[in-house]
C-alpha cells in the first residue's frame, strides 16, 4: 500500500516542524536526519525535568509542537524567543536517511511509504536485498530523489530527503529569525548556548543520542561517484553555499561558524528556490 507524502512542500506551512518548550521562550525548527530527536528530547527535557520514554516522535502528552499550541509563537514572532536548529553533511544526512528509511524496516516492523522499496527497484533496478552491495542502490536512490524534485512528483517528496534550507524557510519566511544554527558536527561548543536558554532545574547533565545509526565502516565519500556528486549539487546547493559544507569532499569537516545573519537573510527571500525549478 502507497503512503502519502511525508512533510515536503514548495512553499513551506506557517512554523511547520517547530517544537516549543518554556512556554514559547524555546523554539527548536526540526531538520530530520540532523539529531533532531536528541534535540526533541532536550525541549521535552526543558518542560519536565525528564526525557521522554519511548520515542519522543510518537509521544503525543507532554510535548508542544506547532499548529497544536499556536499562541505559543507569539514570543517568538516578538523577537523574544530562543529560535534554533542544527544542520548536517548534506552527504551525511541522505545517506543515513538510505540506510534507515530505504535499507531498514520501520518500528512498526513494515517498509518505509509502503511500495517504495519496490519503486526502487522495478523503476531504478536498486537491489536491496540483504547482503547486496549498498553503494550502488544508494546511487539508484540519490536519482530517485531528483526524479521526483524534476518532474514534481509530490507523492514521493519527504521531509527526510527535504534540503535543510528548504526546512528552515517555514521559519524566516514568517517573520522570524533564527537565534542560534550550529552543525551537529559541532555538536561539543554549539549546544552550549541553546542549553543556556533552559533553567538549572531542568537542564540535562548530558544529552544521549536518541535514534542515532549506527556507524558505517565504509567511509561517506565511498557511495559517491562523480554523477552522485552532481545530483548533490543539483538538489542541495543551498545547503552546501550557506551551511560552510565542502560539496566535493563527502568527508570534509566544515570548518569557521554558519554565518547566522546571511543565513536569516537568505532564508527570507520570498522569491523561489533552486530546487522550485530544477527542471
Amino acid at each position: 500500500m502507497m503512503e502519502h507524502a511525508s512533510g515536503m512542500d514548495l512553499a513551506p506551512a506557517q512554523y511547520e516542524g517547530c517544537w516549543l518548550a518554556c512556554g514559547g521562550r524555546l523554539v527548536y525548527r526540526e531538520v530530520p536526519k540532523a539529531a533532531c530527536s536528541s534535540l526533541a528530547q532536550l525541549l521535552y527535557h526543558a518542560d519536565h525535568g525528564r526525557f521522554s520514554g519511548g520515542d519522543i516522535h510518537d509521544a503525543v502528552q507532554g510535548v508542544v509542537k506547532w499548529p497544536f499550541a499556536p499562541d505559543l509563537m507569539g514570543p517568538a514572532l516578538a523577537g523574544q524567543a530562543f529560535v534554533f536548529s542544527a544542520l548536517r553533511n548534506p552527504f551525511a544526512r541522505i545517506l543515513s536517511t538510505f540506510h534507515e528509511k530505504i535499507c531498514m524496516l520501520q518500528r512498526d516492523g513494515k517498509p518505509y511509504r509502503g511500495t517504495l522499496r519496490q519503486v526502487l527497484w522495478e523503476r531504478y533496478g536498486a537491489d536491496l536485498r540483504e547482503g547486496a552491495d549498498p553503494v550502488p542502490a544508494f546511487r539508484r536512490f540519490l536519482l530517485f530523489v531528483r526524479d521526483a524534485h524534476v518532474f514534481r512528483q509530490r507523492f514521493w517528496f519527504d521531509r527526510h530527503w527535504t534540503p535543510q534550507a528548504q526546512h528552515l524557510r517555514s521559519v524566516t519566511l514568517n517573520g522570524v529569525a533564527f537565534s542560534h544554527l550550529f552543525r551537529i558536527e559541532d555538536w561539543d561548543s554549539g549546544i552550549v548556548p541553546v542549553l543556556a536558554q533552559i533553567p538549572q532545574g531542568r537542564r540535562p547533565d548530558r544529552i544521549p543520542r536518541f535514534n542515532s545509526s549506527p556507524a558505517s565502516a565504509v567511509p561517506v565519500s565511498a557511495y559517491f561517484d562523480d554523477l552522485s556528486l552532481h545530483l548533490m549539487q543539483e538538489l542541495y546547493r543551498w545547503d552546501f553555499e550557506l551551511f560552510g559544507y565542502d560539496r566535493h569532499d563527502p568527508d570534509a569537516r566544515p570548518s569557521g561558524m554558519p554565518d547566522l545573519a546571511a543565513i536569516n537573510q537568505r532564508l527570507s527571500d520570498p522569491h523561489a528556490p533552486h530546487w522550485a525549478g530544477l527542471s
